[in-house]
């Protein structure tokens, strides 16, 4: 994360590659709607809801902390510590990256990685660990954040992917736990079973299969499905 912060006063024609990553989260957002409009699954809905939660609890942080950007920045409205741009992106991207690592394969928790090679999971874990550090390092280089703003929120975002990340699978599937720990834990039900089994084979597998049987009378078709 070198370079030094934009100067003051006339501000400066950006390069593609910054002003791209500068509109990341936008072009994230878009992304991301394009997908729930094309997958329709709880998952990729449930994902959007968790960056929006990382990008709440950053902004929230802010109002708390209430520590000032760096010098000569144009941004007034808002604190600097964390980073919004640094925890939503990272959560993006920890939490692509933890899919491709550790998601389990059995049928209540499909994954969208099914199928992939192993160069092509290697390249997207690469660009999952890359762009967020990209936008760290252009978040410093525009100038609206420090380099300690830019990692605390890239922590909170990591963080947060690992809680959701958890949430989805269960603990005791994405954790690789023993068939004796998990029959013990779930015999206390409740939320302690939505932590264990997680929220894909309570919530997940239902909501996928009513929409995939609304979609089967809508166009005809035979059968649901769950991505």
């Amino acid at each position: 994360m070198s370079g030094s912060p934009r100067p003051r006063g006339r501000p400066e024609r950006l390069s593609t590659p910054l002003w791209l990553l500068k509109h990341t989260q936008s072009i994230a957002t878009t992304a991301t709607a394009i997908a729930i409009l094309h997958l329709r699954t709880a998952h990729v809905v449930y994902y959007t809801g968790a960056i929006l939660a990382t990008s709440f609890t950053a902004k929230g942080l802010k109002r708390l902390i209430k520590q000032p950007r760096p010098v000569g920045s144009r941004v007034k409205k808002t604190s600097g510590m964390p980073s919004t741009h640094s925890a939503s992106v990272s959560f993006m991207g920890s939490y692509l990256v933890l899919v491709l690592a550790l998601a389990p394969s059995s049928s209540s928790s499909s994954t969208p990685t099914s199928g992939m090679g192993a160069a092509t999971m290697v390249g997207l874990g690469a660009l999952c660990i890359g762009l967020p550090v990209a936008v760290m390092w252009s978040r410093v280089r525009l100038g609206v954040h420090t380099p300690a703003q830019t990692v605390a929120g890239a922590a909170l975002g990591v963080v947060k992917a690992l809680f959701w990340f958890t949430l989805w699978y269960g603990s005791d599937q994405v954790w690789r736990r023993g068939a004796s720990a998990v029959d013990a834990r779930d015999a206390s039900g409740g939320v302690g079973r939505l932590w264990t089994q997680g929220l894909a084979t309570h919530v997940g597998l239902p909501v996928d299969a009513f929409v995939g049987r609304c979609e089967a009378r809508l166009l005809g078709t035979p059968g649901g499905r769950y991505r």
